[in-house]
């Protein structure tokens, strides 16, 4: 009896190597969902810190910084799909930061899921330590 197994070991990595790249990829997309989620919130660090020890700042300017903190445009440039909102509450300064972060896999997850892009939050809250009004207009 005769075999021929010779595009056997062909057609099992055909089958097997889509979904071993979409696994891959979706690791990919999960370390860099976590590495923005790191991100954002030292932005949010950041700009509840500069608010809080700044008395007249405005909330132009909280935004700059925070987005100066991510990296993600170059110095003094406003920064693509991030959000940063400043609110005072009692003696607390609050800023929130978001960002719509977009998967490489964008196609596929989108096909499944529906959260493309999704949306990364982070707040952060730090006492006032001057007397005026930060994140005024």
């Amino acid at each position: 009896m005769i075999s021929d197994d010779r595009g056997q070991s062909l057609i099992e990595l055909a089958l097997a190597l889509p979904l071993l790249l979409i696994l891959l990829l979706g690791m990919v997309d999960g370390a860099r969902a976590y590495y923005f989620a790191a991100i954002m919130a030292n932005a949010a660090r950041e700009g509840v810190n500069y608010a809080a020890r700044n008395d007249a700042v405005t909330r132009a300017e909280v935004t700059q910084r925070a987005c100066d903190e991510t990296g993600l445009a170059s110095f003094g440039q406003p920064c693509p799909d991030l959000t940063v909102t400043c609110t005072i509450a009692q003696d607390d300064v609050a800023v929130e930061v978001r960002y719509d972060f977009r998967f490489i896999t964008g196609y596929l997850v989108d096909a499944v899921f529906r959260v493309n892009p999704l949306p990364i939050r982070a707040v952060a809250r730090y006492p006032m330590l001057t007397l005026g009004t930060p994140c005024a207009s």
